[in-house]
């Protein structure tokens, strides 16, 4: 059933996006850190109207979320299904559109079985390049894994929205590993 929910509007310079970077002790711990995971409430924006319903819509869209009025369109940047809230953000560049680190669980992925990595290589980083419907052409990353999860760190931003899309990831041109959201 759908039930109509509250669209909060994240203005790009919420202090959200400007937390100051910790010293951190490992990688890992900086890599979590980097992770896009940020939980928005009613009270980092303001409410700009309402939606039909969490369920028709995805992170990144742009279209169908019927507030009008604003010099740059707005993009779903968090989708609250608990309180049924669609966070929008205004701009192509909103930075709650970009990451430089999307974190995976290594089951979210199929691995080529025949390349492997020993425990050294797999927290210093593997050099890769991902391949998404959201890119042009492959992307430079480096791979890091750390208990039972995959970090993707792009050398440029990325759209979040790759993490909701099949993705490919080339060791030495050789697919290592892929997943078909």
């Amino acid at each position: 059933m759908t039930h109509k929910g509250q669209t909060v509007e994240i203005p790009a310079t919420s202090p959200l996006y400007k937390r100051e970077a910790p010293d951190f002790l490992s990688k890992k711990e900086e890599l979590i850190w980097r992770s896009p995971k940020i939980d928005y409430s009613l009270f980092d924006g303001f409410l700009v109207g309402e939606h039909s319903g969490v369920e028709h819509f995805k992170i990144g869209q742009r279209k169908g979320i019927k507030v009008g009025g604003k010099k740059e369109p707005l993009y779903v940047i968090n989708i609250d299904e608990i309180d049924n809230r669609l966070f929008v953000g205004a701009g192509e560049n909103h930075p709650g559109l970009w990451t430089n680190v999307l974190s995976f669980s290594e089951n979210d992925f199929q691995w080529n079985q025949e390349i492997s990595f020993n425990a050294n290589e797999r927290e210093t980083g593997i050099t890769v390049e991902v391949l998404s419907s959201v890119f042009e052409e492959k992307v430079s990353a480096k791979l890091y894994f750390f208990d039972q999860t995959a970090f993707l760190e792009f050398e440029q931003p990325t759209l979040i929205i790759v993490k909701e899309n099949p993705i490919c990831i080339y060791y030495k041109n050789t697919i290592i590993a892929e997943n078909n959201k």
